[in-house]
Order: structure tokens, then C-alpha cells, then sequence
């Protein structure tokens, strides 16, 4: 049996790092308070070695690090924080009673290292458990929290991440102890804690930050799940309160491509989280330096008005997410969870922008600046993200021109109608005389028709092409020209050649899928509920059992969840029964959470919703669904936790079956 669990952290930029002249780009800087609201102006900033290192760690692997972050100028792009996490510990206590070091991998002891750290303008940080014991095994602080409170203050620590493990007790009344003994050693420390208990819906807040979500691994799937558990939850987090924690960066790990650690960054960002990078930093590509020291995505994250962002709007796949800014501007990221590139597209007024005669939109990642009469599109690559900064100003820049395509998939051997637009969202018209598009070698395009040749704002042109991939052809990229008055507008588009669609009554949970991301570490279940121990990667699980009706067919999943079919158009009725399973009513968890599963399930048909269950509990009566499906390319089945946290959330779609 795999063992995981909740892990957490943040950092802090202090008024030593200010004394000795390094550039904030803005400030987190820890202030006197009570325990009821934050310390943090801003969320903090820094690395963790967990997410690389885990119990590797050791004392060279720290200052080492502590150099890198001078060297490669993220110090002076704001991560400050060092923090230490799990294993740093002796094996036992002293006679004393007091923790110490590792004589093997920490032999200097964190006294000297909290002193190297900080002779570099940076802080230090350090981890513990509320229990008698970490989550890997070592000696915690359970009935020793003013002890290690004052042996962390002696030692210099800044910021202390609580985790719980094991722990017994209510984690809020814990949390409100553990806080009062770090206040009274008179050193101002930041204040983490895991997840456990739920710390947004707390009456008064002891820590500085609270996670939101399980431990994020170095996947596309992961990243999904932690962002949308932080959905909704804007309103419990912000400057004075404290700050939701998706979790730490996996930016430079190896797992994901460019466009998700992206993606990564720029949700973080527009959410107000924590940005405490998990890779090493020590070898860290200068692509990856200059991705995590984008200091204009940084600044998103750092906005002194300190008031989290949240999802406007979701179709399945094209996401839109926002977070007003000091100064009446807005951070807007078009966020695409699909396997395919695709348009999204906002207004100001959508994302909270007061009217204006104009807008500049500034994408933070191509560093670019356009003129907008109030819209806002891009085209966004297949898990990734395009994030503007927008003023209500009337700039001078260009104006905002989107070129894209309404069509993600091609199958092999068939022809098939693509239309490519060209959007001009600025208010200076836009003269369009060709709209082109390149496929691979191989691949036959054939133009079929092209609107008027010229497009104001809001008005499209569109140019309708039919494009046949040879049999066997691979997923490809089209690129997308429109050409006018001198000027030439370029972008690419992903395309997915799709497996065969179903063809007669089928049971869908054994067609190929699309896209299948489970929002615990392991695999859907194929025709098996996700099981009763979850952390069994190579069981079988067990049988899909709803309100005591067992299903033979069908996926068990752990919300948040989603799985992609292609019916290419050729199916007419889909039907499903939806809920919690009922093993999770046997399951139980250490500490006082008593939750046995939520969550919402929802199917789109090419982006139009078609079923939404409602929140459903464990226990409840299943949802059932039988839609009309005639003419949808793509079927998209999703499921989120209900707002409490994922745990026990084994989410079945039973019974899947499509008619084609």
C-alpha cells in the first residue's frame, strides 16, 4: 500500500530582505496582528524541497539553493522563502525534550542554517506536525508546541508549516494553540496549516495560509484538481484574512509540457496563492527561470489590493478566470482544459471592468500590449492559458485581432468542414483580404469560401476550408494566417485525429477516451468503483454500487474528475446514472473530519451543458440522465467535489451507454 499525504506550505518576505535593498516586486512583509487575520500583506513567495526532494534533503542541498536564488535573480523577483520540510529531524528528541537536526544530512543544525539563509536576504522556514509524529515518521510537536515554538524562534525561523498526519483533536483549536505559542516568543513567524477541518470556513483565522486542496503531483490531472477545488472559494481568503494554498509549483519538474507549467503559474497567480516552487532551483534551464521570474505574471500574484480571483465561467473545456487589481485593472486568464486548441472569449464587463472607450490588454506572456473596444479573445493551446492584464485606457497599440478555428478534431481518411475566423475586438477597423491554412504534408486543404474582406469590431470574418488527414495521420498543428492592408495576422491551432467513433448500443466506459484525468494520484476504474482504500494504485476496486444498485459497466473516479468520448456527430442518445458510491459510507478517516464523499457531475456535448446532477452526498439517491446527443462531436463528462475538500469523493458515472 501506497501511503500519501496532505502537505502544505508558504513563505514570507521580510522587512530584513527591505533593510538590505533587494527590489521587492511586492511585498508579503509580516505585520503585528492577532491571531485572527493574516501577517502576509501579500501571498508569500519562495521554494520548498519537498515536491524534488522529499526525505533526500539535506543541509548542502539548502544553502546550495540559497545561492541559486541569488544567482539565477528569482531572490530579486520575489521568492524569498527557503523552507525545510519533512525529515530534517533526528530520529528522537534530545534529554531535554527539545528537536534537533539530523546529525547525518543536517550536521551544522538549523540554528546555522537559518543563519546562512537570512545572510542572503532571504528567510527561512521549517516544518512540523501537530501530532506526536510527522508524516513520515519523525518526532512532531504534539505536546510540545511552546517548547519548539521557542527553540524556532532561537533558531531564527520566519515561517513554520503545521502539517497534521496523524494528529487527534479539532485542527482549528490546534492550529489556535500552536498559533499562541509562536506569538509568544515575541518573533514574528508565518503560520501554515494542511487542509484538515476545512480553514476557510474557520470562525477567526490562526494561520497566515491554508491549503485547499491534496498534495499536487507533476501532472496535467493534479493541477486540474487543485485548481478546481479552489473555485468558489475567493470570498473565504485575501489581504487581512489570509490565503487559500492550492499547494506548491511543480514548475520545472519534468512532468508537464511549457504550456501547463504556464498554465500552473497563471492560475496561481489570478487565485492569490502561494508561488513556492518545488523543483531545483540549483540546475534549473534558464526557460524555467525565466517562466517562474516573469515578474509581470509575479506582479498579478503580488497586487497589493490583495483580493483573491475566481472562475466567471466554464464550459467543460474553455475556462474563464478573474481578479480585479489595484487600480481598477483586471487580471483575465482564458484558460483551456481541453485536448484541443480553442477560441475563448470574454467582454469587460463580463470580468468586472467599468465601462470605458477603450481597453489595453496586456498578454503578460508575450509581453505585448493591444487596444480593445471591450472584447476579449484568444486562441489557447491545449492546456494552457493566455493572461492579459486589461486597463480601461484607450491605448494606441494595435488592436486586438484573434485568428482561430471552430474545428479541434480531424479524422483520418474523412473530409472534414473547418471554418477559421478572424476576430477584431480593437475599435480601428481591420482590413482582411486572405484568410490561409496550412496543414502537415500530406494532408489536403481545400478552400471553400471567404466572407467580405473587411471586419470591424466584433464582426467576424471567416473563410470555410475542408481538410482531410490521411489514414493513420498523427494529432497535427494548422497554421492560421488572415492578411490585410499590409499586415499579417499568424497563430497555430492543436488538432486531434480521433479514435473511431461507437458505432450500435455501446457501453462508453470501454470506447477510447479522449482525455482522462482522475483527481486522486491513480487511474479511473474501468467498470469498477475507484475502491474502498485509496490509496490501492493496482487493485481492481470494486463493484460500481449506487443506492445498493450494483452496475456492470461504467467509471469510478475521484472528483474532481473528467473524461472526454468522440461520437463525431453519429450517436443519438446518451444515458447514465451518477453518484457517490456507496463504499465511501464505510470508510473512515483519522481526525475529527467526518465526510464520506461529495460530489456535482455535469455533461457537455461540445461545450453546451446538457445535464447538471446538483450536489449530490453519499447516501443520496443518484442522479439519472438519458440526453439527446445527436450531432455531438465531443462528449465531455466532468465532476467536481462539492466545495468541502475531495476526500471520499468516489464519484461513479455507472451504467454508461450510448446509441450510435
Amino acid at each position: 500500500m501506497v501511503v500519501r499525504f496532505a502537505r502544505w506550505g508558504g513563505i514570507v518576505l521580510s522587512t530584513l530582505v527591505l533593510v538590505l535593498g533587494f527590489a521587492p516586486v511586492a511585498s508579503a512583509v509580516p505585520v503585528a496582528g492577532s491571531s485572527s487575520g493574516s501577517r502576509l500583506t501579500a501571498p508569500p513567495m519562495g521554494w520548498n524541497d519537498w515536491n524534488k526532494f522529499g526525505c533526500g534533503v539535506t543541509e548542502a542541498v539548502i544553502r546550495e539553493t540559497a545561492d541559486a536564488l541569488v544567482r539565477t535573480g528569482l531572490r530579486d523577483a520575489g521568492y524569498r522563502y527557503v523552507n525545510v520540510d519533512d525529515c530534517w529531524e533526528a530520529g528522537s528528541r534530545d534529554t531535554a525534550g527539545h528537536l534537533q537536526a539530523d546529525p547525518m544530512t543536517f550536521p551544522g543544525g538549523m540554528a546555522a542554517l537559518a543563519e546562512y539563509v537570512h545572510a542572503r536576504g532571504l528567510r527561512f522556514g521549517i516544518y512540523t506536525a501537530a501530532g506526536d509524529k510527522t508524516c513520515q515518521g519523525r518526532p512532531a510537536s504534539g505536546g510540545h508546541y511552546q517548547q519548539d515554538a521557542r527553540d524556532f524562534a532561537a533558531w531564527g525561523v520566519d515561517y513554520v508549516k503545521f502539517d497534521w498526519c496523524g494528529a487527534q483533536g479539532d485542527p482549528y483549536q490546534l492550529a489556535t494553540q500552536f498559533r499562541a505559542a509562536l506569538d509568544a516568543t515575541g518573533r514574528t513567524m508565518v503560520l501554515g496549516v494542511s487542509r484538515h477541518g476545512n480553514p476557510w470556513t474557520w470562525p477567526t483565522h490562526p494561520a497566515d495560509l491554508w491549503r485547499t486542496s491534496a498534495d499536487i503531483d507533476d501532472q496535467w490531472s493534479s493541477l486540474l484538481r487543485n485548481t478546481e477545488e479552489e473555485a468558489g472559494l475567493a470570498t473565504k481568503a485575501g489581504r487581512g484574512v489570509g490565503w487559500n494554498d492550492p499547494d506548491m509549483l511543480q514548475v520545472g519538474n519534468g512532468g508537464m509540457n511549457t504550456e501547463e507549467y504556464r498554465a500552473h503559474l497563471s492560475l496561481w497567480s489570478v487565485l492569490a496563492a502561494p508561488l513556492l516552487m518545488g523543483n531545483d532551483v540549483r540546475t534549473a534551464d534558464q526557460a524555467t527561470v525565466d517562466l517562474l521570474g516573469n515578474r509581470e505574471v509575479v506582479a498579478v500574484d503580488q497586487d497589493p489590493l490583495g483580493v483573491p480571483g475566481d472562475r466567471v465561467r466554464s464550459d467543460g473545456d474553455r475556462e474563464v478566470w478573474s481578479r480585479p487589481l489595484a487600480g481598477g485593472d483586471v487580471a483575465v486568464a482564458l484558460f483551456n482544459r481541453g485536448a484541443t486548441s480553442a477560441e475563448i472569449r470574454t467582454d469587460a464587463r463580463e470580468v468586472g471592468l467599468r465601462p470605458a472607450a477603450g481597453y489595453d490588454l496586456r498578454d503578460l506572456w508575450e509581453h505585448r500590449d493591444t487596444q480593445s473596444a471591450g472584447g476579449i479573445s484568444a486562441l489557447v493551446p491545449p492546456h494552457g492559458v493566455v493572461l492579459f492584464r486589461v486597463s480601461a485606457d484607450q491605448a494606441r497599440s494595435a488592436p486586438q485581432v484573434t485568428v482561430s478555428t471552430d474545428t479541434g478534431f480531424v479524422e483520418g481518411g474523412r473530409p472534414t468542414p473547418v471554418t477559421v475566423s478572424v476576430r477584431n475586438e480593437g475599435f480601428v477597423p481591420v482590413r482582411v483580404d486572405r484568410v490561409g491554412l496550412d496543414a502537415p504534408a500530406g494532408w489536403q486543404v481545400t478552400r471553400l469560401r471567404q466572407d467580405v474582406p473587411v471586419t470591424v469590431a466584433g464582426h467576424p470574418v471567416t473563410a470555410r476550408f475542408e481538410v482531410t488527414a490521411p489514414p493513420g495521420a498523427s494529432d497535427a498543428a494548422f497554421g492560421l494566417t488572415a492578411e490585410g492592408g499590409g499586415v499579417t495576422y499568424r497563430s497555430q491551432a492543436q488538432v486531434v485525429v480521433p479514435p473511431a467513433p461507437p458505432d450500435g448500443n455501446v457501453a462508453l466506459s470501454g470506447q477510447p477516451r479522449l482525455q482522462t484525468d482522475n483527481g486522486w494520484y491513480l487511474p479511473m476504474k474501468v467498470d469498477h468503483s475507484f475502491g474502498p482504500d485509496d490509496f490501492c494504485g493496482d487493485c481492481q476496486g470494486g463493484p460500481l454500487t449506487l443506492d445498493g444498485e450494483q452496475y456492470t459497466t461504467g467509471l469510478g473516479t475521484y472528483a474532481s474528475a473528467q473524461v472526454g468520448y468522440y461520437l463525431g456527430g453519429r450517436c443519438r442518445t446518451f444515458e447514465t446514472t451518477a453518484g457517490i458510491d456507496d463504499e465511501v459510507l464505510g470508510m473512515t478517516w483519522p481526525g475529527p473530519q467526518n465526510v464520506k464523499g461529495t460530489a456535482r457531475f455535469l455533461v457537455y456535448g461540445d461545450g453546451r451543458l446538457l445535464f447538471d446532477s446538483g450536489l449530490l452526498r453519499a447516501g443520496d439517491h443518484p442522479a439519472q440522465a438519458r440526453l439527446d446527443v445527436r450531432g455531438v462531436r465531443e462528449l465531455k463528462l466532468v465532476n467536481h467535489s462539492g466545495g468541502d475538500g475531495n476526500f471520499a469523493d468516489h464519484a461513479d458515472w455507472a451504467g454508461m451507454r450510448a446509441s450510435c
